[in-house]
């Protein structure tokens, strides 16, 4: 039985978070700040996942694109793209262990930044692309 696209999506979000949390640079970054979506208050700096989309691959497996969100309150732009790269890098280097399932193939695809709404801080962002076997 092959993994479903909710399930390869949560499968690969709990390994990031793992990952992530073992890392002492990116925890101190961020003040030990990770989470599924934006905070409910105002505490920065943190980093969320974001948006995600999955999809089934013809011949078994699951594509999901995860996106990543770096946020910061200083004025300029290098504290929010210092932990965004922190976070893809460690991705990317891994090793990304899922419950059920195999990463066959892991790459960034897209990073941008801009300007916070209330001019404050900023939002660095990047997608994982993922494609998994299960």
């Amino acid at each position: 039985m092959s993994l479903s696209q909710t399930a390869a999506l949560a499968a690969l979000q709990g390994a990031l978070a793992a990952l992530f949390a073992g890392d002492a640079e990116l925890m101190a970054a961020v003040g030990g700040r990770i989470h599924d979506g934006p905070p409910r208050g105002p505490v920065q700096p943190y980093l969320a996942f974001a948006e995600a989309r999955t999809r089934e691959v013809p011949g078994g497996g699951v594509r999901v694109a995860l996106g990543l969100e770096a946020v910061t309150t200083d004025d300029g732009r290098t504290r929010a793209l210092s932990v965004l790269g922190r976070a893809v890098d460690l991705a990317l280097a891994g090793p990304v262990i899922l419950a059920g399932g195999v990463v066959v193939l892991l790459r960034a695809d897209g990073t941008g930044i801009a300007r916070l709404k209330d001019g404050r801080g900023w939002r660095a962002g990047a997608t994982l692309d993922a494609l998994i076997d299960g």
